[in-house]
């Protein structure tokens, strides 16, 4: 019987950021007896914004790891270095640029990217001539660049070479992610694990996209969506169709006949 069950946000409990009645009602009802965590990619503020929407409530894991909200504030920064170097190499590139320091973000150009960002993620930004000087002055959770799926699959290839302090993946076609060396979700939930004393293998987990590969091969039990990246897909235990909507309430209808919550 798993004890834990771990959401992915969009692609996977959310479709275009909306979330049907019914899977609603399923995971609320889930947080009364299970341990409930929900991790994204997002800032936490925008997690926050989402969930409360709905009501729905639980443990938050955000930017791919990098701050979790249990008891308190437990934040994984990237440090200034490394920081610099990364917004170095995507000026060079010629790509929309964004910094998230203390859950605020900071733009260096107020572009189409920038306002496409907010508009999905229902949060504000703030333009900066230079986000080195903000990367100074709190916890960078995590550097992001915005572009073209094309744009982003070649920049991903320059990337890896960029630091052995820093991780690179993408979270959707169009966003690469620039954290702290091995922080992600798997990261974030083991450390969950030792402050609340469960096991991985008690853990179920759904997710989508490459961010979330890591923690689909380390858990008990997972479930990829389709379509997904081909990460998660390779590594999660089983598979299941998410363009209606309903991939998360087939999987949770598998696990229960399977009488595994």
């Amino acid at each position: 019987m798993k004890r834990v069950l771990i959401f992915d946000l969009d692609g996977t409990i959310f479709v275009n950021s909306k979330i049907s009645k019914e899977l609603r009602d399923v995971i609320d009802e889930l947080s009364k007896s299970k341990i409930v965590i929900f991790a994204s990619g997002r800032m936490l503020s925008s997690m926050e914004i989402l969930l409360d929407n709905y009501d729905l409530s639980g443990i938050k894991i955000a930017y791919n790891g990098a701050l979790v909200r249990y008891d308190e504030l437990y934040k994984f920064c990237l440090d200034y270095e490394n920081s610099i170097n990364v917004i170095d190499f995507l000026r060079m590139n010629d790509v929309h640029r964004q910094i998230y320091v203390d859950d605020v973000l900071y733009v260096e150009e107020d572009n189409e990217f920038a306002k496409a960002y907010s508009d999905q993620s229902g949060i504000g930004y703030n333009v900066i001539s230079d986000l080195k000087e903000i990367a100074k002055k709190g916890c960078v959770y995590k550097i992001l660049a915005f572009g073209f799926p094309e744009k982003i699959r070649s920049l991903k290839q320059k990337a890896k070479d960029i630091s052995n302090n820093v991780d690179v993946f993408t979270s959707s076609e169009l966003y690469l992610e620039f954290v702290k060396r091995g922080i992600n979700k798997k990261f974030a939930v083991e450390f969950l694990s030792q402050k609340i004393g469960f096991s991985l293998d008690e853990a179920v987990a759904f997710g989508d996209g490459e961010n979330d590969a890591e923690l689909l091969k380390s858990v008990g039990i997972s479930f990829a969506m389709r379509p997904g990246n081909e990460k998660s897909l390779v590594s999660a235990k089983y598979i299941t169709d998410n363009e209606d909507g309903k991939g998360v309430l087939r999987a949770i209808d598998f696990l229960k006949t399977m009488g595994e919550i």
